[in-house]
């Protein structure tokens, strides 16, 4: 009889238990999250809190910040989101208006004296208008986010985990392990999970980036969430306007390697997505890894889009290196994550130029040259 391997069966027992140990601290880990956040809510009962959301809304944030209010709301805090940009994609004018997500215009003739504190999620930015308006020593009460670390904010809670595909799916994380969770058949729980299950969808490109922590929340989510809802979201119709985009960026396309360029001319702020659903087209193209494409939006602003399936091109750092930084601000002119990113630059005393044909001429040669320059064109 051969004899049995006992060390081999000792290793494979320890790896088991290590196994074990580590699923129970991630777990500990987890619970301790949505623990802590309730505990800063429950310091804030009774009083009346924004969340703010940056740029124009989109899926990640509608869900986040509506998870948000959610949670606070049943720790007998007051919530409300307030968003600065109007909502111009289709697909998320159809999230808001068929799960019905409550959520304020920002206007200069909003009183917010009673608000004493502010959260921000799916952004670290901090320079919104409306801080101007509220109570002096208005607290940072959350910063709650997916993208890269900044390092710069302290608020009473904060949660940036960089291994997340969505910030949906952190705040789903929150409700899972947290005392405020959701229930079967109520209508505001079934149509919360359907918003954070789309959030995660949208920002992860329909999973093909999820991370483990986004499987874990959209199947966490599915119990609760509505298919039928969810598949109205998604398919939306796109409008005749960004068709007519579209069309544009197929006509002026310039092809420079792997590397396909195009400008849509001037468009207005309500049309502004269709910028970014031409580059999705067309980074689909045979032969091409990356398509940025761009416009002028409202006579104000150079608006861009990009989208790569390159392993060895970083969004983030390319935009950043090729475009700078605005001198007066510091901030850079654009910037992304893993496979897509935008770039927005202010026309400036251009914006006044009555010959649009010139002035498109310029910017459409001064984009293209910036990027063909990188490349060693």
């Amino acid at each position: 009889m051969p004899e049995s391997n006992t060390s081999d069966l000792s290793v494979i027992t320890s790896e088991e238990e290590t196994k074990k140990h580590k699923e129970r601290d991630i777990h500990s880990l987890r619970k301790k999250k949505a623990y802590e956040l309730e505990e800063a809510f429950r310091k804030f009962a009774g009083q009346k809190m924004l969340v703010f959301i940056k740029g124009h809304p989109d899926p990640d944030s509608i869900a986040s910040a509506w998870a948000h209010r959610f949670i606070g709301s049943n720790l007998g805090v007051e919530v409300n989101i307030v968003y600065f940009d109007p909502v111009s994609h289709a697909e998320n004018r159809a999230l808001v208006k068929t799960l019905g997500v409550a959520m304020i215009p920002y206007s200069d003739e909003m009183d917010l004296s009673d608000y004493t504190c502010y959260a921000l999620v799916d952004t670290q930015a901090n320079d919104f208008p409306a801080l101007e308006k509220m109570p002096e020593g208005a607290a940072l009460f959350s910063v709650v986010d997916h993208h890269r670390n900044m390092g710069k904010l302290k608020a009473y809670f904060t949660d940036i985990r960089e291994n997340a595909g969505a910030t949906s799916s952190i705040y789903a994380e929150y409700l899972k392990y947290g005392s405020v969770s959701m229930t079967m058949g109520n209508t505001e729980d079934v149509e919360l999970s359907t918003a954070l299950h789309h959030g995660i969808r949208s920002d992860t490109d329909n999973f093909l980036l999820a991370r483990e922590i986004d499987w874990r929340a959209a199947t966490y989510l599915c119990t609760y969430a509505d298919n039928d809802m969810l598949r109205v979201i998604a398919s939306s119709p796109i409008t005749a306007n960004t068709m007519d985009i579209l069309q544009k960026a197929l006509a002026s396309k310039e092809i420079r390697d792997n590397y396909i360029f195009s400008g849509v001319g001037f468009v207005r702020d309500s049309d502004r997505d269709g910028i970014a659903q031409a580059a999705d087209y067309l980074v689909r193209r045979e032969g091409i890894d990356t398509a940025i494409i761009f416009g002028i939006v409202d006579d104000k602003y150079i608006h861009g889009s990009l989208r790569t399936q390159s392993t060895t091109v970083d969004p983030d750092s390319f935009l950043k290196s090729v475009l700078g930084v605005d001198k007066e601000t510091g901030k850079p002119y654009g910037g992304g994550r893993l496979d897509k990113g935008g770039f927005q630059i202010p026309l400036g005393m251009f914006s006044g130029c009555s010959d649009r044909e010139l002035l498109w001429e310029l910017v459409s040669r001064t984009i293209k040259s910036k990027f063909l320059k990188s490349l060693g064109g």
